[in-house]
């Protein structure tokens, strides 16, 4: 499975808009990036708050080019402020994501509400194209740190992973330390490794794909003996890769997660759209991405475990 990269929703007043446009070509080499007027961003009939929730679920950052939009009087002074949709877009991105993954971009000389007093935002001058790379750097390197790790979203699989190494994948490789040697027609097994298979997708029930999957590759169900108990699994098992016994496992923990999808996008019909297959590869990619974490931690699961797509 390649790794996806990071989906980021640029967004910006008109009289900004040539300023994101810079901000997509700085940022387009850490992630796939989408102006607010690009193709297809915006769903039909749909108002704009509502695609703006539906876009939250959608990506995975949020940057925001505030700029010298508008004069307004405060406390008997003029200033310049930036468009107030700006300003709100990025609060809902913040709210929904986090302050990791909602960002702005401040342009110099301009006023921002009291909220964000003391929080440092890299500031541009808009006619100065070294000043918005700056800017932009300084969050394209936030971007790639916190997109290689975990991290909490609307979806379950960073808990899930989580969950599935300690749960399963900890105690399994703890007993293949010390396992019995498992005898199959007088050859010995006693070296186990487990491989972990991410499925292509998560259409259906991921019990059903991973019995197909083990039939398919002609697997056998047996049990790794230890000294308290057996660990039941799916055994790929060579006589010429003797003492070395395979181990299969297809996490059914990721059973649940299409249907967390569809509910957090108000889906009311049957089919998948392409942003539901988006979010579905992307969380696939989360998955295994703080699973891998979680074997990094272990000496035994890092020479134990290996995880591998689906075949």
């Amino acid at each position: 499975m390649t790794d996806l990269k990071p989906k980021i929703f640029i967004g910006s007043s008109k009289a900004g808009y040539s300023v994101a446009e810079k901000v997509k070509s700085n940022l387009a080499s850490i992630g796939d990036c989408f102006l607010w007027q690009d193709p297809n961003v915006w769903e039909l009939n749909r108002s704009t708050f509502e695609n703006l929730l539906r876009l939250v679920s959608y990506f995975d950052f949020g940057v925001f080019v505030a700029t010298a939009d508008d004069l307004t009087l405060t406390y008997d002074k003029i200033v310049i402020e930036p468009r107030d949709n700006v300003i709100l877009e990025m609060a809902l991105f913040l709210g929904a994501m986090g302050r990791d993954k909602s960002f702005l971009l401040v342009e110099e000389g301009i006023k921002l509400p009291t909220d964000f007093s003391g929080i440092y935002m890299p500031r541009f001058d808009k006619g100065d194209d070294t000043k918005i790379k700056i800017a932009c750097d300084e969050y394209a390197d936030k971007i790639e740190e916190h997109y290689k790790l975990g991290h909490l979203s609307l979806y379950p699989t960073t808990a899930l992973a989580i969950g599935y190494y300690k749960n399963f994948v900890a105690g399994l490789v703890e007993s293949a330390q010390d396992a019995e040697a498992l005898e199959i027609d007088g050859v010995k097994y006693s070296d186990f490794k487990l491989k972990v298979v991410i499925p292509k997708n998560l259409h259906g029930m991921i019990r059903e794909k991973a019995a197909q999957f083990y039939k398919r590759h002609g697997f056998v169900e047996n049990a790794m003996k230890t000294k308290f108990r057996k660990h039941p699994a799916w055994f790929q098992l060579d006589p010429k890769q003797a003492p070395t016994a395979m181990l299969f496992d297809m996490p059914s923990t990721l059973t649940g997660i299409d249907d967390a999808i569809e509910l957090i996008l108000q889906k009311g019909f049957q089919g998948r759209t392409k942003m539901q297959e988006v979010i579905e590869q992307r969380e696939l990619n989360n998955f295994r991405r703080v699973l891998q974490m979680q074997i990094d931690k272990s000496p035994f699961a890092q020479e134990t475990v290996e995880i591998i797509d689906e075949f």
